[in-house]
This record gives structure tokens, sequence and C-alpha cells, in this order.
């Protein structure tokens, strides 16, 4: 009987550590999707026609392992330079978590980024790109998806970036956003 009650004591000690008040990247995201300083997107993938495109069996597999994209932006603007460093140091904070792993620090001409993901090196399941300028502004991108592949979906992108990829689905989506 007092091996059961240390047991139970045990599980709750940790379900209580387990809840802890830190904001997420999530929470984050969903605090700032109605704020008016911020620019907020959602993207799922199924938007992309990846019929109308040929795509390599690493390219559409990447594709298939990403599930959605959440882009969140501080542009800066006059009334939005208060907010600046205090949204930046809470996006770092979230971010320096054992939660995260870096996978690259990157920066040029005035703007520094940072490249981390959740899961392990081989298989991805969350990638978050954080960058921030101080005449510009911040930008955090969430990619979330199952298994994502990082040499495929480095593949991915240069296939977009090559224009290979119909892209035409999120400029429509965005068109309106004024990012400055």
């Amino acid at each position: 009987m007092k091996n059961i009650k240390k047991l139970i004591g045990i599980a709750c000690v940790m379900l209580f550590m387990s809840c802890s008040n830190g904001t997420s990247l999530q929470k984050y995201f969903v605090d700032h999707q109605g704020d008016e300083d911020f620019v907020a997107v959602d993207l799922a993938t199924s938007l992309l026609d990846t019929d109308k495109v040929a795509l390599s069996k690493e390219e559409k597999e990447a594709l298939e392992s990403i599930k959605k994209v959440n882009f969140l932006a501080l542009p800066l603007k006059d009334k939005t330079k208060a907010r600046y460093d205090e949204e930046k140091m809470a996006i770092n904070t979230i971010l320096n978590s054992e939660k995260y792993e870096t996978l690259m620090r990157f920066g040029s001409n005035g703007t520094k980024a940072v490249l981390k993901f959740q899961g392990d090196e081989d298989h991805i399941n969350e990638m978050i790109v954080f960058a921030s300028n101080k005449e510009r502004g911040l930008a955090l991108v969430r990619v979330l998806g199952d298994d994502m592949k990082p040499q495929n979906v480095a593949k991915l992108m240069n296939a977009i970036d090559k224009g290979d990829v119909d892209m035409n689905a999120f400029k429509n989506i965005i068109g309106e956003i004024d990012i400055n």
C-alpha cells in the first residue's frame, strides 16, 4: 500500500512539473494572432496544387511531410518600435528552451536569423526560423509536419527557389498583406 501511495505521489509531482507555466511557441502564436501590430498567416500545404508540377520523389515526400506553416511578423513602424526588443526577448526565451535544438545561425546586412528544430536530426516534427532586424522588424516561421527529413526539405526549398513549384495559392492568400 505504501508503494502505491509513493507511485501516485511521484506521478502527481511529474504531472505538475510537466505543466509548466512557461509560454510555448504555439501559445505565443495564438496570443499574437489578433494583435494589430503583427502580421499573422497560417497556411496549409494542401493549398499547393502539386498536380501541376513535376516533383521528384524526395520533393513530393518533403511536401507531404509538411502539414502547416505559421508565419508571424512584427514589422518595425513608429508605433511598434517600443515592442520590438520585448517581443524579440520573449521569442528568444521560448526558443532557448531545451525543447528546441539549433540547426544553424546566420545573418547579413543587419539581419540575424536562427534555424531551430524539434525532433531528431533525421526525423523533424517542427522547424522554426526566427529572424530579426533592428530596421525592419522580426519574423517567426513555424513549419509543422510529420517525420520531415532535412535533406528532402532542402530539395523542396531548392525546387521552390527555382520556380518549379507553383506558389500562386500562397501568393493569393498573402497578396493583400503589407509587411512593411
